[in-house]
């Protein structure tokens, strides 16, 4: 096949003599196969996709794809052009710093198709492009950079395939169905992260191409975090190679040289991610930790069935290597890319494991390892089956084999195939063709405006899925005149996102709290239309009849449009501007854990009426503001720009509130003081008339920028520049002993996965619940306690004491159970507080104690008024 084809153009060329265009036209034939398998492989993806839908002009939809879909024009058409690289975006969470902690690479991507082939066709191909490049990009990897043979670079590819298919989730990353969910991000971050993995080995081996090493891990840092993280971190195994090999001094040589390398080439790397990368570690204060866990349900989910077959000959290709004549076919290079393929996924399967721990999204860390092994597994099986097979003039065996192997894996593929071809048409006919995007259209000339108009906040509906995606509405500001809506997509980078998610809350039916560390709360018209106010939000898009309800029962809001069974509403008394002078005390806080106190302080009546807390170090210079009372005058807005606002006032000395999200790169340019407020909003105390607040760079930005201009031209200058090669090392059969480091580093990562899972919080939280479902109460409240022991996050911690409380209250011990509720109202604010309380309230009253739970029933019913525990207590004939 491959092979056979590229000795066969060889003969061709010399029979015909051509001597000037000899080496050209075997160049040619010997890139083909390349282009066949990339262009077949990517086919059949698209195809499975769907190529005419792929093609259409309709807006794609479907799971966070329809919220993208605004960042992304606004980005093609807008931003990137006019040279907003990293611009501000007041259209979505009252002001969002995009990309500043999202990925570039991607955006540029599409906004250069969407110049050739038009915005929609350019969005859908672009976002599925690096996943349809990955098999290809294998096979070329594994064959030209590291010499295996077409089978094992052919079987890579095919296991590349499988890993794209797989159906077992659609949020970890990678696979078709996760970038129909919109994470297509994560696989340009995945197809860079391989192929900068490969050139790292082959540069180590071969004492050149650092350079092209470190381009691609820019390349994988500017798409996505986590695999740049697993680049970064498994290099290292690299320095293991050969540490028992050689003489003292050969191994100082080889250490010295590698080390080197990687550190020129992870330099570079970091210094080209400069203008993105550093202000995105800068501004981390200022970010939400995405640091949800995910239970694993059952084996399954680690072990999908499409890659079966691909662990099946893996497990062939090992025991293939009992053969003497396979293990000869292998070279050192094959085995030391093997052994740092199984140590980079291993290293990928330990940060799963404690991923909760590090403030990081477990589920993001173990693609890798289904992709690492199934390359992996493929080389294994393509390798035994080259040599078994492939010995001799005749290749006829070997290509029967392997065409065989090819069709028996794409059959077993066709049988696992269900969801991607529904899910590819459900996103690619368009927004146009959803059953309720008729309906709601109806209602957008009622809700137009544009960017400075006040903002809008809809109800989360899981009905919603009938505009494609529960996250249509996110790209609202696309039709409405860039209207800015409340909520957005990339809530880790929003300040306001805790406060925006409350307030979700309190005009859903079924709120998503999509926030591991802010979970939100209950249905609460009322306060949903102060705290609507405060925000600068006039007007609400409702769907269920139950919200619909609640909101016209408490007499906070006029229906002003209606389009079944969509409605839209207005606040009543709605008087905000987007900047006004403060009118409640100021409180200094200290701004070390601020997000969680301005969280408190905005859901908790009685600090929201009381006060409005600044997060400084020092106050002194603001204690005067704080004391200036007296009538308080309008503030003209004299000229609003993304990236420039400009306000004039005559109460100098005075607070003003910019309802607008705090952020290190806005600069007050006139003379005042500029902090940040709760719950995330910027506060000036101007001492002049006018306020000039402009969105920039910090120093360190700058310096990032100025750092990926001269790193960029240093890797032209260096690409460029002709080099003297490096020794081929002699191509040597792998020994034990120099090899011995790799496998030690391998068995250092099961140890330390082992300790991680065995301290897990997760498992003991697991244990807890076998043993409460059990009626082992005693037990369930020793795990529950063990879990909250060693949880990071306050909302699980909260959500752990929550059980360890009520296992208590089970097992008999009411007064250690009264004392863990306590402890978690005194010390946490979020989901589990009314119930906590409500239940404090019913242990005190058991034990004859009313007096002393009367505030507690007072407390409940002033903060909670709506709550579903309050409403319980009210019920109680007791009361």
């Amino acid at each position: 096949m491959a092979g056979g084809l590229v000795g066969r153009s060889r003969k061709v060329a010399e029979k015909a003599g051509m001597k000037s265009s000899r080496f050209g036209l075997v160049a040619f034939w010997a890139c083909l196969p390349d282009a066949l398998v990339c262009l077949c492989s990517a086919g059949l993806l698209a195809s499975t996709l769907g190529i005419r839908f792929l093609n259409s002009v309709h807006w794609p939809t479907g799971g966070d794809t329809a919220s993208h879909l605004l960042y992304a024009k606004l980005y093609a058409e807008e931003f990137l052009f006019s040279g907003q690289i990293l611009p501000w975006m007041p259209e979505v969470f009252g002001g969002l710093p995009f990309l500043s902690y999202y990925f570039p690479l991607p955006f540029i991507v599409i906004a250069f198709l969407s110049k050739l082939i038009g915005f929609a066709p350019a969005f859908k191909w672009g976002t599925f492009l690096a996943a349809l490049l990955l098999p290809g990009a294998v096979f070329s990897a594994s064959r030209r950079w590291l010499g295996f043979s077409w089978p094992a670079a052919l079987f890579a590819a095919m296991g590349a395939i499988a890993f794209l298919l797989h159906e077992q989730n659609s949020i970890w990353g990678g696979n078709l169905l996760s970038t129909l969910a919109g994470e297509f991000s994560y696989s340009y971050g995945l197809l860079f992260a391989m192929l900068s993995l490969l050139a790292w080995v082959r540069a180590i081996h071969f004492g050149r191409g650092w350079l092209l090493a470190a381009l691609l891990e820019a390349a994988c840092g500017f798409s996505h975090g986590f695999p740049l993280l697993l680049v970064g971190f498994s290099t290292p195994f690299l320095l293991l190679d050969g540490l028992f090999s050689g003489t003292r001094q050969e191994r100082i040589a080889r250490f010295s040289r590698s080390l080197g390398m990687l550190l020129r080439g992870h330099l570079l790397a970091f210094a080209l991610l400069g203008g993105w990368l550093w202000p995105m570690l800068e501004m981390h204060p200022f970010t939400i930790p995405n640091d949800a866990s995910f239970p694993v349900s059952g084996w399954r989910d680690l072990f999908p069935a499409s890659l079966w077959p691909v662990a099946a000959a893996g497990i062939l290709g090992i025991v293939l290597l009992l053969s003497p004549r396979v293990r000869r076919a292998w070279e050192r290079k094959h085995v030391v890319a093997l052994c740092f393929l199984a140590n980079a996924a291993g290293l990928s399967a330990v940060a799963f494991v404690g991923g909760d721990r590090l403030g990081l999204a477990d589920i993001r860390f173990f693609p890798p390892v289904w992709l690492l092994g199934a390359i992996a597994c493929g080389w294994l099986f393509g390798q035994g089956l080259d040599t078994l097979l492939g010995g001799g003039r005749c290749r006829l065996p070997l290509a029967l084999g392997v065409a065989a192997a090819c069709l028996g894996l794409t059959g077993w593929l066709s049988g696992q195939i269900n969801k991607v071809p529904d899910w590819g048409l459900w996103n690619h006919s368009g927004l146009q063709a959803k059953p309720q995007w008729h309906n709601l259209s109806q209602l957008f000339p009622a809700m137009h405006g544009q960017l400075w108009s006040p903002r809008l906040l809809f109800e989360h509906d899981p009905a919603n899925r009938d505009l494609g995606s529960t996250r249509s509405l996110e790209a609202l500001p696309m039709f409405l005149g860039k209207r800015p809506v409340l909520e957005g997509l990339y809530m880790e980078s929003a300040l306001l996102g805790p406060a925006v998610y409350q307030v979700q809350s309190e005009v859903s039916a079924r709120p998503s709290s999509p926030l591991a560390r802010f979970p939100s709360g209950s249905l609460d018209p009322e306060f949903a239309a102060r705290h609507m106010n405060f925000l600068h939000a006039d007007s609400l898009l409702l769907r269920s009849d139950k919200a619909k309800t609640a909101i016209e029962a408490s007499g906070r809001f006029e229906r002003v449009a209606e389009s079944r069974p969509f409605a839209l509403y207005r606040v009543k008394g709605f008087d905000s501007r987007l900047a006004e002078v403060v009118r409640l005390p100021l409180r200094f806080r200290p701004k070390r854990d601020w997000m969680q106190d301005a969280y408190a302080w905005f859901r908790l009546r009685s600090r929201f009426d009381a006060y409005l807390p600044v997060y400084v170090d020092d106050p002194a210079p603001l204690a005067a503001a704080a004391n200036e009372t007296g009538a308080v005058p309008a503030v003209v807005e004299k000229s609003m720009q993304r990236h420039q606002l400009v306000f004039e006032t005559e109460a100098i000395g005075r607070a003003h509130l910019i309802k607008m999200a705090y952020h290190p790169r806005w600069r007050l340019e006139t003379r005042g003081s500029l902090h940040l407020a709760g719950p995330g909003f910027m506060l000036v105390v101007p001492q002049e008339k006018e306020i000039r607040l402009v969105y920039g760079s910090t120093w360190l930005g700058q310096l990032g920028i100025v750092a990926t201009a001269l790193s960029a031209l240093l890797a032209l200058f260096l690409g460029l520049r002709p080099s003297a090669s490096a020794p081929q090392p002699p191509e040597q059969a792998p020994d034990r002993r120099s090899l011995l480091p790799l496998v030690l580093g391998g068995a250092l990562l099961v140890l330390a996965g082992g300790l991680l899972v065995w301290r897990s919080p997760e498992r003991a939280y697991k244990e807890a619940w076998e043993a409460f479902n059990a009626g082992r109460f005693h037990e369930a409240a020793g795990c529950f306690e063990r879990a909250y022991d060693l949880r990071r996050p306050p909302a699980k911690k909260e959500e752990a004491l929550f059980w360890l409380a009520k296992s208590m209250e089970r097992a008999g011990k009411m007064n250690e159970a009264k004392q863990r509720y306590r402890a978690l109202f005194e010390q946490f604010h979020g989901y589990w507080l009314p119930e906590s309380v409500y239940t404090y309230i019913q242990l005190e009253r058991r034990d004859g104690r009313s007096s002393e739970a009367e505030p507690f029933v007072r407390w409940l019913r002033e903060e909670h008024p709506h709550n579903s525990w309050t409403q319980k207590l009210r019920d109680d004939p007791t009361n």
